[in-house]
């Protein structure tokens, strides 16, 4: 596990559309950015709006290298790729900043830290604290999912657009606390498992430990009981100490 100061964290997590051309790396072109944003992009959504645009800016190059390689490969691109090249990529986002009041230190501060994050599409934020779930963001109930998510567009850059589609939320930061970021597929796992009684953070807590599977053993195990559906599976687990 790597420790990093918590007041300098900026988390991101992207799930591109597999529907789409170009998904992983529109995918990555926004975690790359979102991960170094100023935390004020993570509480407005004009902020979030203009930030995102500014990624889609940078998208022309990245697909102009892209198309570059393909040549140089002998691959060039070709007529009927052409039309899912114009339409652009598609990707869900999820980032997090986390702050602590200057000079503070969570484990001695008798006040708390905060976290503030912004989602577009059906990534989500979980906390845990004192054994018990506190948050659950923005989707709270595993029938919540549905095949048509909120997407970022490659080609948009309709800052208002964006800011009206963003959803944003805040909470307290405790030591101690976990939160777990999880993609579509294993964020439903995570709130079934919750609806049924479970205590799913202690799974995922003890993932690649000596007492926990691998975290590709447990995807597996899951998928082939049907307790996860056979989609890409993400995870970032945030433990405050």
């Amino acid at each position: 596990m790597e420790e990093i100061d918590i007041a300098s964290l900026r988390v991101a997590l992207s799930d591109g559309a597999s529907e789409s051309v170009l998904a992983g790396l529109w995918a990555r072109s926004l975690v790359d950015h979102f991960v170094s944003v100023p935390p004020e992009a993570l509480a407005s959504g004009e902020s979030f709006g203009r930030e995102a645009v500014m990624v889609t800016r940078l998208w022309e190059a990245t697909l102009g290298d892209y198309i570059a390689r393909r040549e140089a490969d002998g691959r060039p691109i070709q007529w009927y790729e052409q039309p899912k090249l114009d339409r652009g990529a598609y990707a869900t986002l999820l980032a997090i900043s986390f702050c602590v009041p200057q000079g503070g230190d969570l484990a001695d501060l008798r006040g708390e830290g905060r976290w503030s994050a912004a989602v577009i599409g059906d990534c989500c934020l979980f906390q845990v604290r004192d054994g018990a779930l506190i948050t659950a963001f923005p989707l709270a109930g595993s029938e919540d999912f549905g095949t048509s998510p909120d997407l970022l567009n490659s080609r948009n850059q309709d800052a208002l657009l964006i800011s009206e589609r963003v959803a944003m939320s805040s909470g307290s930061l405790r030591q101690q606390d976990d939160i777990y970021l999880c993609t579509d597929a294993m964020a439903a796992w995570f709130l079934r498992e919750v609806e049924h009684g479970g205590r799913p953070w202690e799974t995922l807590r003890d993932l690649g430990t000596s007492d926990g599977l691998n975290f590709a053993d447990f995807i597996s195990e899951e998928r082939a009981s049907g307790h996860m559906r056979n989609d890409d599976a993400t995870l970032i687990h945030v433990a405050v100490w």
